[in-house]
């Protein structure tokens, strides 16, 4: 660790302790030279001159564990955290000794090597045939004062991203270098919804995760130093996971620490809560509101599928802290016929927990509580989740009060809120494991996420239905159980911009499926939600291109039908937008499941080094083909990049030039959308909820201009049978520009009540003219209309304002080939 460092953290210590110093600071213990190294297991162990131990093993051919104690301590035991999912992997070290250094590589000819140089002992990283260091120790591994660091060789072209983010999702840019970072759990209770992932991306091609729930520091080059540092007594515990590409290196982290647990796909419909209305006393948000509210919004044209309670169905007054866990028979005199309303709609209900009605519910212990919580707002209403019985009483009160199948009660996600709150326990606390809040607090989300998914769900309801529970705050590993929102945000122009950046380093630290109060959930100093600019521009537009859409928040309604004409408008045009584009949707969050990939990806993922991309990040891409760059002040213009590429104007149809500055014009509350050339987008016809979206038809955009792939994925969309027994289905498609053919594959897989055959409508956008094209070998005839084309059940239509080629098909058995190609021998 460097001087400056140490004198500054000591500083602070003297000042918090009152202490004076006199004398010189003692030098920090940094590894010293190797004395002997020797195998055990598929590790290799050095011991160094002063006896202290570094143990490296490899994890598969790209991931390498790397620890070290000092003498006479020891290496944490596997188990003492569950944030890598599992450690039993395959993997060999192949070593080589030389006079001044080990040589290890693992045994993939693209995998990981490693210098390990003697005297001193430090670690230099390659990939595998590379002469260039991906990662090279400076000062190396050092001991100092109560904290351990790990200081590495700074490059001023070298870039980092990821790290979650920090308290209200608030960021100012995804480029981390320069920066001086804490990811830890608050210390105050306004210190909300933190994302405490301390694992990081770099632009050189490899990813570092900080396998510690100790206090943490990340110094990614101010003062041109480049180092983390754990806290208290931990040990120095990180994984080197090589790329060299962010995919790659998103994949693997979440191989290590666990895939995202994918949604219900109605969550990914629009969400709507009763806030606003908690204490309107003349209209109440019980049984009768809410099915008022949902007929109104769907009368009008916009879909919904989710509804959020927000406290008032709950007994004992409805109120945050006056209240607890158990439906309300006098909002909710049936909770059952409610429920049967419910689903017969197309729609899920969210159940919410706030902290302090813990010691109001059923089953409650004091001795449940956190030993001591003097100074914490609600303190005796503190459960201590490192104990397997309060967790068993927190998933039970669920269970018992609204998801035991026999009541037949609403409760199809988990809202828990406020446990982001303990900020001001002391360090040295003892919790009932054994172990202090200095070591616990990082990991209070996780052992939240397990109580109400491992321990809780997937042993009681079981796989029949998907769990989806949001915490305000998360820890790394949890998201193979649970998701976050971003807290009480203000509805302003700077929230709008740092929610934007916090949503993909959301995405970029393993959880794709973030969400936050889109609009702002109140101005505490104003008195007021967001204006009707503000929430068209973020409640709607930028919300409907977020992985959990949900408009949310106090002093102003969210339904869009109570704020006026605009508001509706948008709500309209957006909600049908992001449910006619649901198939494509779904198939990026199916994609976040399975490997790590979130749906709003940052430039930085496709375009890792191109610094362009890093600079631009008040835009992202909406899967692989859409582009989308919000509308974050009240401007009527945004200026965005173009990646390079060809693109298209999402709403004008127009082709655009990439790899170039754009200042784009807003219209109305249109933001600007972009779609690739080559773009294949699977759609819907609309729909206003995910329920009732048809599956007997396909629409596909076709952006010409250059080849295309998509993969469409499908499953039931409600169940966990597509994880267990992988019932689900895909089918390619591929278009060729060359020789103008679209292909789509016949589908591979099968789940329950998947279609046999569907219609297709295939619209070609970028058209200088119409082509003749052949069906599966037999010529399509062009008709003068949509109308005529649909009543001859197969043709095509060409729109020349619009520059599009239509063609409608017969309903196609999906396991058959199906091909469209251009004739250019033909009469046109």
């Amino acid at each position: 660790m460097s001087s400056q460092i140490r004198i500054g953290r000591l500083l602070t210590l003297l000042a918090i302790t009152n202490i004076c110093l006199f004398g010189i600071l003692p030098a920090a213990e940094t590894l010293s030279d190797y004395r002997s190294h020797r195998t055990s297991g598929r590790s290799i162990i050095v011991t160094t001159s002063a006896g202290q131990r570094l143990r490296i093993t490899p994890y598969g051919d790209y991931l390498i564990r790397v620890q070290a104690v000092r003498q006479g301590e020891e290496f944490n035991p596997d188990d003492r955290y569950e944030m890598v999912e599992s450690h039993d992997w395959a993997g060999t070290l192949l070593l080589t000794e030389e006079t001044s250094s080990l040589i290890l590589r693992t045994a993939a000819d693209d995998g990981v090597e490693i210098h390990l140089s003697k005297s001193p002992l430090r670690l230099t990283f390659f990939q595998r045939g590379g002469a260039i260091p991906l990662l090279q120790e400076n000062d190396g591994i050092s001991w100092d004062l109560d904290e351990v660091c790990a200081d590495f060789v700074f490059n001023s072209e070298e870039h980092f991203t990821g790290l979650g983010h920090g308290y209200y999702g608030r960021s100012e840019k995804i480029d981390l270098q320069g920066e001086l970072l804490r990811r830890n759990y608050g210390t105050s209770e306004r210190d909300q919804a933190p994302l405490i992932v301390p694992f990081f991306l770099s632009s050189k091609g490899y990813g570092i995760f900080l396998n510690s729930t100790f206090l943490n520091t990340f110094d990614f080059g101010k003062d041109t130093l480049y180092q983390f540092s754990i806290e208290g007594d931990g040990r120095m515990d990180y994984f080197f996971i090589l790329g060299p590409s962010f995919p790659r290196i998103l994949d693997r982290y979440t191989q290590l620490t666990g895939r995202p647990r994918l949604p219900p796909r109605a969550v990914f419909g629009l969400a709507l809560s009763d806030k606003a209305n908690d204490e309107n006393s003349s209209d109440p948000s019980d049984e009768r509101w809410w099915k008022r509210k949902v007929a109104e919004q769907r009368s009008a044209g916009i879909p919904i599928d989710h509804l959020i309670n927000d406290n008032r169905w709950r007994a004992g007054g409805g109120k945050r802290c006056e209240s607890f866990f158990e439906w309300d028979t006098t909002r909710f005199p049936d909770p059952r016929e409610y429920e049967q309303w419910v689903k017969s709609n197309g729609l899920i209900v969210t159940i919410d927990f706030n902290r302090c009605i813990a010691k109001a519910s059923e089953g409650w212990k004091p001795s449940y509580n956190i030993p001591i919580s003097d100074s914490i707002d609600y303190g005796d209403s503190a459960p201590d989740f490192t104990r397997a019985d309060v967790r068993d009483w927190f998933w039970r009160l669920f269970w018992r009060k609204s998801l035991t199948p026999s009541l037949g009660y609403p409760g199809d996600a988990l809202w828990i809120d406020e446990f982001d709150e303990l900020g001001r326990a002391p360090l040295s606390m003892t919790l009932g494991n054994g172990r202090s809040w200095e070591e616990m607090k990082n990991y209070w989300f996780f052992l939240i996420a397990k109580s109400l998914v491992q321990e809780g769900w997937d042993k009681k309801v079981g796989p029949s239905r998907r769990p989806f529970v949001w915490v305000r705050g998360m820890t790394a590993g949890a998201q193979r159980y649970a998701t976050l929102w971003s807290g009480d945000i203000k509805p302003t122009y700077d929230e709008m911009r740092g929610q934007v950046r916090g949503m993909q380093l959301a995405g970029l630290s393993g959880f794709p499926f973030w969400g936050h109060d889109a609009g702002g959930f109140y101005d505490w100093e104003k008195k007021q939600g967001p204006d009707d600019t503000l929430y068209c521009r973020w409640s709607m537009a930028f919300g409907s291109f977020t992985p959990f859409w949900k408009p949310h928040g106090m002093g102003i309604s969210r339904w869009p039908l109570d704020r006026g004409v605009a508001a509706a408008e948008a709500a309209k045009e957006y909600g049908t937008l992001r449910y006619t584009l649901m198939p494509y949707t779904y198939t990026f969050a199916h994609e976040a499941a399975a490997t790590g990939m979130p749906m709003a990806r940052a430039l930085v993922i496709a375009y890792q080094s191109n610094i362009l991309a890093w600079k631009n990040d008040l835009e992202y891409m909406w899967g692989d083909e859409l582009l989308v760059a919000p509308a974050c002040s009240a401007d009527t213009s945004v200026k965005l990049w173009l990646p390079p590429g060809g693109w298209y104007d999402f709403w004008t149809e127009l082709p655009v030039a990439g790899n170039q500055d754009r200042i784009c014009k807003i219209s109305g509350d249109r933001m600007p959308l972009f779609a690739k050339a080559g773009a294949i987008i699977p759609m819907a016809p609309p729909a206003l909820s995910t329920t009732y979206i048809r599956d007997d038809s396909l629409i596909l955009r076709v952006y010409t201009g250059s080849d295309g792939h998509f993969v469409l994925y499908e499953d039931d969309g409600r169940t966990e049978y597509y994880r267990i027994s992988h019932e689900s289905r895909t089918t390619a498609i591929s278009f060729i520009q060359s020789i103008f053919a679209l292909d789509i594959e016949p589908s591979a897989g099968q789940f329950e009540g998947a279609r046999t055959a569907r219609k297709y409508c295939v619209e070609f956008h970028g058209m200088k003219r119409p082509l003749c094209l052949d069906l599966n070998d037999h010529p399509l005839a062009l008709f003068p209309s949509r109308e005529k084309a649909k009543e001859a059940g197969e043709g095509m239509v060409w729109d020349p304002e619009r520059k599009i080629l239509t063609v409608f098909t017969h309903s196609v058995p999906v396991d058959r080939d199906f091909l469209l190609r251009a004739r250019f021998d033909c009469d046109e």
